[in-house]
């Protein structure tokens, strides 16, 4: 089966790789990409398929390596949780609020990629200028790399709450249709003995008529 419903049977699930979760950064981007095109859901499939292009930009930058490998787990992390929280769900089935949330999601994942473009750039640029130009170059990387790592770990945190609230909500929903079907249960329950009972009475009293009647 694919990742999600879908015709493609040879898509893999996120659940085989997130296993190696400490290992994440290891993972390929043949695989991630795969992974990604058999999500049916066309924002949903848009959004994991920025983080990937994220993800290959911060394995593609040669330099500030440490930054950009630390960017490239938490990206390719928060990729994984995304399609194994939105595995075989429709678009209907997947609710108001996460589907906000993976808005703000994409607007921060173009951002870093924005971002990283520039680095990019700079990283060229400090290749053929002077020592001093490529010091600075690092240091000012280190520090636009760190603020991409920390908006990929807030996104992550607010789509894991999200999640989180949204699966306690359908639990409470659930809990709900099942005290309301006790509930109704009970009353029928209570209407039929009362019924029962009227019944009962009723056919005493035609006995003890009958029995008067014959005395």
């Amino acid at each position: 089966m694919g990742l999600f419903s879908s015709s493609r049977p040879s898509t893999p699930r996120p659940d085989s790789v997130t296993t190696a979760a400490l290992g994440v950064g290891q993972i390929s981007l043949t695989l991630l990409e795969k992974m990604t095109d058999g999500v049916p859901v066309p924002f949903v499939k848009a959004v994991a398929g920025t983080a990937v292009e994220v993800i290959k930009m911060a394995r593609l930058i040669q330099a500030n390596r440490k930054e950009c490998d630390d960017l490239n787990k938490r990206c390719t992390s928060l990729l994984l949780v995304i399609l194994s929280s939105l595995s075989g769900k429709s678009e209907d089935e997947i609710p108001s609020d996460l589907k906000g949330n993976l808005k703000r999601l994409s607007s921060n994942l173009h951002e870093v990629l924005s971002e990283l473009k520039v680095i990019d750039t700079r990283v060229g640029k400090s290749s053929i200028g002077s020592k001093l130009k490529a010091g600075i170059y690092h240091f000012d990387n280190a520090e636009k790399l760190v603020e991409c790592s920390a908006k990929i770990d807030w996104a992550l945190q607010e789509f894991q709450v999200t999640s989180k609230v949204d699966s306690c909500l359908k639990d409470l929903e659930r809990h709900e249709e099942l005290r309301k079907g006790q509930t109704e249960i009970k009353k029928e329950l209570k209407n039929e003995m009362q019924n029962n009972q009227a019944e009962l009475l009723q056919s005493q009293k035609q006995i003890l008529d009958a029995v008067k009647e014959k005395v």
